[in-house]
């Protein structure tokens, strides 16, 4: 074929897909839907073009070869959106092309039928579910052979190929397109209660994919499969693409069971020694290459390091969750692999500055992060917990990084104790901190003593150092940061209205997360001006923290609390607060009165 011949065809291709494209849109005249319709039967019918996309697909040239895939899953989701039941000529190439799970244009394959899945999640039809279950059926074979073989699972051997192979680059790209393939399988899962053989592979099977983080490939690779898993982990597959937006979680009845299965994998697989054999690069590869400014020096790769932890504590917090309804909580001790996750950071990042104390490390290995910084932090409260209730006594989680109080008390010291931040936080959903600042109120309303020497620690760190290092990203430049404002950011609003008893308090947390009645918006220039007054209300903060800094970080703390709860107070007697905080604001001013300061009047409760 020659160049003009390739031309020729990547803009025929290009038009055929944007003629299918357009016969979803509602906004067509009848005519001329009339005659898309028509053009599309034709190419598709009596023309068999399916047949002509199948051989392009399987082409050299990427760009034809993507452009007819990008035609293909075009008309597939068209015809099934209309019922028509064509040819099933793609599914047998296909088909074909996974069981031989040859190198050449398998990463095309699976981009394919990924966007197929992808472009029937977000159809808006009632038979979407089995739409998809057909579809999963039709390839369950042939993927569930494919998964293994592209992982390594069954050659291990493979782990070692040469990385300027040029197979090694194209199974490379395959295993890349996979693990996007997987993702949105799990996203149909969780968004849409699908479960199948294939979807179940990435659970039953997680130890391929941490090995894979061991073998001679490229960093993107690797970087790939860490995030699959994370994603999986934190329930977040899928959200950049939409699948959640006005659908309810539904959980199968095997989902429960196969998220503890790939917790228990991965804390096996760190037994086994798998942190101390996983190594991050000292710079980040971004969109696939491996060249940094030389300005960056030797940097590690944040992205990784987040990666890393989170998976860690959130395979420790499925599994500790078990075995406390099992009524086992002695089966589970989590510090030693805390100890091996400090260990890690420790060889893995590069030494800036030594740390004043253990638990600085969710700071500093977060820092830039605050969705997942503050999911850790949730979680870190789960597993404090746990860990004391192994043991009478403090269970001294200082040692390894594990205190909640120690974690509090250092993000409010990197803010600056400025309240107006937490307000930040607390209205907008970027993060679950609605669900993190409720679950350590109550911790702190319940051992207070444990805060008060938690404060005394951090404050006698001061003149020590810790062997564990620092990333690139100093707990200085979090505090340098500049915080931005989002009070006109539309929330995940929480019906506080049923929890003003302590029988409702012991409830989840995370039934708070319920939205608001439409019938109570909330006006983005009307929250502005009333944060603004609010926060210029408070304008004895300054004198305040002033006064207090010689009375240490306790009061600090408070001081930070009350003045939230101020500003909280106004706003919701305003009626701009965008949620019912008065179960947050009871917790609030229990605090306040552990820490014997002047308790509120009954009006700002109002």
């Amino acid at each position: 074929m020659t160049s003009e011949d390739t031309e020729m065809t990547c803009m025929f291709l290009t038009l055929t897909g944007k003629i299918i494209s357009k016969l979803s849109s509602k906004s067509l005249q009848r005519d001329v839907r009339e005659f898309y319709d028509d053009v599309t039967k034709r190419l598709f019918g009596a023309f068999n073009m399916t047949a002509d996309l199948v051989c392009l697909i399987n082409c050299q040239d990427r760009m034809l070869a993507h452009l007819a895939a990008k035609c293909m899953t075009s008309f597939i989701v068209y015809d099934i959106g209309n019922n028509i039941g064509g040819n099933s000529v793609w599914k047998i190439t296909f088909t074909e092309t996974f069981q031989s799970s040859a190198p050449s244009a398998l990463d095309t394959h699976l981009w394919a039928l990924t966007d197929v899945i992808k472009r029937i999640l977000k159809l808006d039809c009632i038979n979407k579910r089995e739409i998809l279950m057909k579809l999963l059926a039709d390839f369950e074979s042939s993927l569930t052979s494919l998964y293994p073989k592209l992982l390594f699972q069954d050659k291990p051997e493979l782990t070692h190929v040469a990385e300027n192979d040029r197979n090694s680059v194209e199974l490379e790209i395959s295993v890349c397109a996979l693990m996007d393939l997987v993702e949105v399988l799990s996203a149909a899962r969780m968004w849409h209660g699908l479960c199948s053989s294939v979807q179940r592979l990435v659970y039953l099977q997680t130890p391929a994919l941490l090995r894979l983080t061991l073998a001679n490939m490229k960093e993107f690779v690797k970087k790939r499969a860490l995030l699959l898993l994370k994603r999986i982990l934190v329930q977040r597959a899928g959200e950049e693409w939409g699948f959640g937006e006005n659908h309810s979680k539904e959980r199968d009845e095997k989902y429960a069971t196969d998220l503890l299965v790939m917790a228990d994998a991965v804390l096996q697989e760190v037994e086994a020694g798998w942190l101390r054999r996983f190594r991050v690069k000292s710079r980040g590869s971004f969109f696939g290459g491996s060249k940094g400014n030389a300005s960056d020096g030797e940097i590690k790769d944040a992205v990784m390091l987040r990666a890393v932890s989170l998976i860690l504590i959130k395979c420790l917090e499925i599994k500790a969750r078990h075995v406390s309804a099992q009524g086992a909580p002695h089966a589970l001790d989590v510090q030693p692999y805390f100890m091996e996750m400090l260990v890690f950071l420790q060889q893995q990042v590069l030494q800036v500055k030594a740390v004043r104390h253990p638990c600085s490390w969710i700071l500093v290995v977060f820092a830039d992060q605050d969705d997942d910084l503050i999911e850790s932090a949730k979680v870190l409260i789960t597993l404090y917990l746990h860990q004391k209730s192994l043991i009478s006594s403090d269970p001294a989680a200082c040692e390894w990084g594990c205190n909640p109080h120690c974690h509090f008390t250092l993000l409010l010291q990197s803010l600056s104790f400025d309240h107006t931040v937490l307000l930040d936080f607390l209205i907008s959903n970027e993060t679950c901190f609605l669900e993190y600042c409720v679950l350590y109120l109550k911790n702190l309303r319940d051992h207070w003593q444990d805060f008060c020497n938690a404060c005394c620690r951090i404050e006698n760190s001061e003149t020590e150092t810790h062997t564990l290092s620092l990333p690139h990203f100093s707990e200085a430049s979090v505090r340098s940061q500049p915080q931005s404002k989002v009070y006109g950011f539309r929330p995940s609003l929480v019906d506080y209205e049923s929890s003003e008893d302590s029988e409702e308090e012991d409830r989840s947390v995370s039934n708070l997360q319920m939205k608001r009645d439409a019938e109570e918006p909330v006006a983005e220039t009307d929250m502005r001006k009333a944060g603004e007054k609010a926060v210029s209300g408070s304008a004895d903060t300054v004198e305040k923290m002033s006064n207090a800094s010689s009375e240490g970080l306790t009061l600090k703390v408070i001081l930070c609390l009350n003045e939230l709860r101020t500003v909280i107070s106004r706003l919701h007697s305003k009626g701009l607060f965008p949620y019912n905080p008065n179960s947050l604001l009871k917790l609030l001013l229990a605090i306040e009165t552990k820490g014997q300061l002047k308790t509120p009047t009954a009006t700002q409760l109002k």
